[in-house]
């Protein structure tokens, strides 16, 4: 027993946490002269509570965080550089977003990733974000009422779009090396609220809190940002590509001067690629169930024939805005961030071979059309409204 002792190992690359810094979001932003200026978000765990949004006990003044940068001719190099300022190891393991400055995106991130595919310590699952309109450094300075670590609310925002998968790093790269497919990320603007013409001049006099998710930001396949969707086209964009669980849909019901909105939960899409001639026609089906939440009609959705109504109505509506946005990408972008080709190599290889080489030219010339089913599974606890009068209910 005692000469087995001398072959017993222990933990040779160790690193105390009191050696180490802990860094929970990265920023990446343009710097001058060709470099790259990284940040990170830092915490402080003197000044933790025990709690993310929580109780003040035991928490010491000032925020609980802090944020260092420093500019390099790469992201090594620039991590270097910030090393001599801080007396800690800088540790990436538990980083949870990256983000990147519109800047940084518009001039191109495909020579800056190299290293967080190649470091066994990072997580291919981290978020990316692209900051609209501001830098990576601004983005991190920013405070958040909800949260200790402001980093941890831009993903609680993003969680309540209802997407069906992370968009992190992982699903970047795999856009990224895709034959067809664009990569496509969600954006975050600084301030909670958008600020008019007039409190954008005001902007630079007062200090802005929390920030938004304002949609997804496209690139091309030479990784550079070409646009950005608003909030509702993005999320036509993911339910087309598949990667939605939730939405509230709201419409307008014309033949009766109302508006209803549905929550659907159970929800599908389905893409059908046909050649025609020489004309590419992609057909896309989308489907969902759900529940009424506010009916502003006279309808007593009591009465099937009013409910088929309202479905129609909100099939064309569904229908016309996922058809603006897919038009829209093409026609202003010529992208692909559908996953359209994805879905042409899988059903049609011998297709996909006769295309493959002049893709963005055949995506921007198909014929697409959009198709809605949906379905009223529930009404609610009443049929017609509560507040109107007998002889004003539709039956």
């Amino acid at each position: 027993m005692i000469l087995s002792l001398f072959f017993t190992t222990g933990c040779w690359d160790s690193s105390e946490v009191n050696d180490i810094a802990i860094e929970l979001a990265w920023g990446i932003d343009k710097a001058p002269n060709k470099k790259v200026k990284i940040s990170a978000q830092v915490i402080i765990p003197s000044k933790m509570s025990g709690g993310q949004g929580g109780g003040t006990g035991g928490l010491s003044k000032g925020k609980p965080y802090f944020v260092v940068s420093s500019d390099g001719m790469n992201t090594l190099d620039a991590i270097q550089r910030m090393q001599t300022k801080l007396s800690r190891q800088v540790f990436r393991g538990h980083r949870r977003v990256i983000v990147i400055g519109e800047s940084m995106a518009r001039q191109g991130i495909k020579d800056i990733f190299d290293t967080y595919t190649r470091d066994p310590n990072l997580k291919l699952r981290t978020d990316i974000f692209i900051v609209k309109g501001a830098s990576a450094n601004d983005f991190l300075k920013t405070s958040y009422p909800l949260e200790n670590i402001p980093s941890l609310g831009v993903l609680g925002e993003y969680n309540q779009m209802g997407t069906l998968m992370e968009i992190g790093l992982l699903n970047f790269l795999l856009s990224a090396t895709s034959e067809g497919t664009c990569p496509a990320i969600p954006s975050v603007a600084i301030g909670m609220n958008p600020a008019s013409q007039d409190e954008e001049k005001q902007k630079n006099q007062y200090n802005e809190e929390g920030f938004r998710i304002t949609g997804p930001a496209l690139f091309n396949k030479n990784l550079k940002l070409v646009g950005f969707l608003n909030t509702e086209e993005g999320r036509s964009m993911r339910w087309v590509a598949g990667n939605l669980n939730k939405l509230t849909v709201s419409s307008t019901i014309p033949q009766v001067e109302g508006n209803v909105s549905i929550d659907i939960y159970k929800i599908g899409n389905n893409i059908q690629p046909i050649i025609q001639g020489d004309k590419l026609k992609i057909l896309v089906t989308l489907t969902g169930q759900g529940a009424i939440r506010e009916n502003n009609t006279n309808l007593d959705l009591t009465q099937m024939k009013n409910i088929i109504l309202l479905q129609n109505a909100l099939d064309k509506h569904v229908e016309e805005n996922v058809l603006r946005t897919i038009t829209k990408v093409q026609e202003k972008y010529g992208t692909d961030v559908f996953g359209f080709s994805d879905v042409i190599r899988r059903k049609n290889l011998t297709l996909w071979k006769s295309i493959r080489n002049d893709w963005e030219a055949e995506f921007r010339e198909a014929e697409i059309s959009v198709n809605a089913e949906l379905t009223v599974r529930q009404i609610g606890v009443t049929g017609p409204s509560l507040h109107l009068n007998p002889n004003e209910i539709k039956k």
